[in-house]
């Protein structure tokens, strides 16, 4: 279970079903109505229209789906590497982005859809997938002929149902782990505001404060995570 793997889920409902037709126009055997990244430890980062950008768990996505899903993973990723930080902190990026609901639009820097969002990520951690596509036309679709193809693509769904089966044994320290980085990112969103209205009056007074300014930004600028949001990034 590495980061940057990718969940193709197949919904029941009458919406999922619709969006399946649709995309069989790019690939006729087109099956999954949604797509999430994994962070890792069974924890997915995806796009949904009612909450935008989030985490959830596989076991959740199971239970939503009735287990029709199955996982890939890029063949250039073999292990915890630079490449799998690199996904993560990619992903992470995008937390709490709206829903984009300009399906196969031009795009745009505040919102994703589903499949839109594993390819910014895949984009913003400098690995090509689907050919290049611009994220905004990348769609479930194109995940489903990659994973049909398996050519730049391994399955691993094995892996995954591995973590299902122990999800279900013990469920607390996924939740707690999930939990946790939730209200953290949360938070630091929260707080951005704040402290942008701090800098700003610091930088429209003495000398001394617009020193302490300057300080603060660059220190904000340097932290190793990064998020749509900030403007000292």
């Amino acid at each position: 279970m590495l980061p940057g793997d990718i969940l193709l889920v197949s919904g029941e409902g009458k919406l999922s079903s619709s969006l399946v037709t649709v995309q069989k126009v790019i690939y006729p055997h087109a099956s999954s109505s949604h797509v999430e990244l994994s962070l890792g430890d069974g924890v997915f980062i995806h796009s949904t229209g009612n909450k935008g950008v989030h985490l959830t768990l596989l076991i959740d996505e199971d239970i939503a789906c009735k287990s029709r899903w199955r996982v890939i993973r890029h063949r250039s990723i073999t292990d915890m590497c630079l490449a799998t930080e690199n996904l993560q902190k990619a992903a992470m990026f995008f937390y709490a982005q709206d829903y984009n609901k300009a399906f196969m639009g031009s795009g745009n820097e505040s919102s994703s859809f589903c499949s839109e969002l594993v390819a910014k990520a895949y984009a913003r951690a400098e690995i090509e997938i689907i050919g290049g596509k611009a994220p905004s036309k990348v769609t479930p679709a194109h995940f489903d002929k990659e994973a049909d193809n398996l050519e730049d693509w391994v399955d691993v769904t094995e892996e995954y149902q591995a973590i299902l089966a122990d999800m279900k044994k013990n469920l607390f320290p996924y939740r707690l782990a999930a939990n946790t980085l939730s209200a953290v990112m949360t938070r630091r969103k929260a707080h951005e505001p704040y402290r942008q209205q701090i800098i700003e009056r610091l930088e429209g007074g003495s000398v001394e404060s617009q020193e302490l300014a300057r300080t603060m930004r660059e220190m904000l600028s340097g932290r190793e995570l990064k998020y749509w949001h900030e403007k000292d990034r």
